[in-house]
């Protein structure tokens, strides 16, 4: 798909049922002859809930942008500004079009969008999703050596493996 990315920062207003679906599909769906980023078999349940992301779209807690193709929403991501440090998540590109670059453009938007007030970008992973963790260290990320609980009870699934935890990437803006 050689097709024109056009990027949009959503709001309430818009369907964010198609990003909910696209984030669902990403990462806790089996289907898409490309597909890298599922954790399908680490995590059971949604990654992320319509209700969740509303409240915080709304609260401005983070910035929500979508990468459509035409008018299909195809890739997604959330800017969260924390003092210099701004970090990424909700990060999903649809399962059939992994491979194809489209995730790599959003990041490259989402850096520059930050750019002019973040010090440093970050991301934090499931540890065990080593195809991610090689994706944003191939992006210039590196391991901070912290790692974080899986955020278990907060409706982002629940982890079907022992030891699950998040690992911390960082890059200079």
């Amino acid at each position: 798909m050689s097709a024109r990315l056009k990027y949009r920062q959503l709001s309430c207003q818009d369907n964010l049922d198609e990003i909910v679906e696209l984030v669902n599909a990403a990462y806790r769906g089996v289907s898409g002859p490309r597909r890298w980023t599922t954790e399908a078999h680490l995590v059971q349940g949604e990654r992320l809930q319509k209700v969740d992301l509303e409240r915080q779209v709304a609260s401005g807690e983070i910035a929500l942008y979508a990468g459509y193709v035409d008018e299909r929403p195809v890739c997604c991501i959330a800017l969260k500004r924390d003092d210099q440090v701004t970090e990424f998540g909700t990060f999903a590109v649809d399962p059939e079009l992994h491979g194809l670059g489209f995730g790599k453009r959003l990041l490259d938007m989402a850096e520059s969008s930050a750019r002019p007030y973040a010090r440093i970008f970050q991301v934090s992973v499931v540890t065990q999703n080593a195809d991610l963790v090689r994706f944003y260290v191939r992006r210039g990320y590196s391991r901070t050596g912290q790692t974080l609980a899986y955020p278990v009870g907060q409706r982002v699934g629940e982890p079907m493996i022992e030891g699950i935890s998040l690992t911390v990437l960082q890059k200079n803006a």
